[in-house]
């Protein structure tokens, strides 16, 4: 098997974080993307940067565990979690009509994919490291 490129770790690190900022400062953005209208998104922009806080939190984890030499494979494994986990939160949400059909399960669909590849990551990185 090979080696995980020593470049995916920090570049997911800063992709979190980057994702994280843009929620807290745009936090009806997520909710305009979900279909939501104005007013609705606003509304919900608290939830938003409480998701937003949880990115950036694991992000500058796994950008530390990396610069620090410490164990990155529990800080990738907590992002795919985290997208797992808005995977399923999407395709809820939609399959019960409160946001459009469409979209919902088109960003749960993207989340699982984060999900997904995050997960063969962190058990790559498990294998390497044993």
């Amino acid at each position: 098997m090979r080696p995980v490129p020593p470049s995916i770790v920090p570049a997911l690190g800063i992709t979190r974080i980057v994702i994280g900022v843009g929620m807290i400062i745009n936090p009806s953005g997520l909710g305009k993307a979900l279909g939501l209208e104005e007013n609705r998104a606003k509304e919900a922009g608290w939830l938003a940067r409480l998701a937003g806080a949880r990115e950036i939190g694991i992000g500058l984890g796994t950008l530390h565990a990396w610069r620090t030499g410490g164990p990155t494979t529990g800080w990738v494994a907590a992002q795919a979690i985290s997208d797992g986990s808005d995977a399923i939160a999407f395709v809820t949400v939609a399959s019960q009509g409160r946001i459009s059909a469409a979209r919902g399960i088109g960003m749960g669909l993207f989340a699982l994919s984060g999900a997904v590849s995050e997960g063969l990551t962190a058990w790559a990185l498990n294998r390497s490291n044993a």
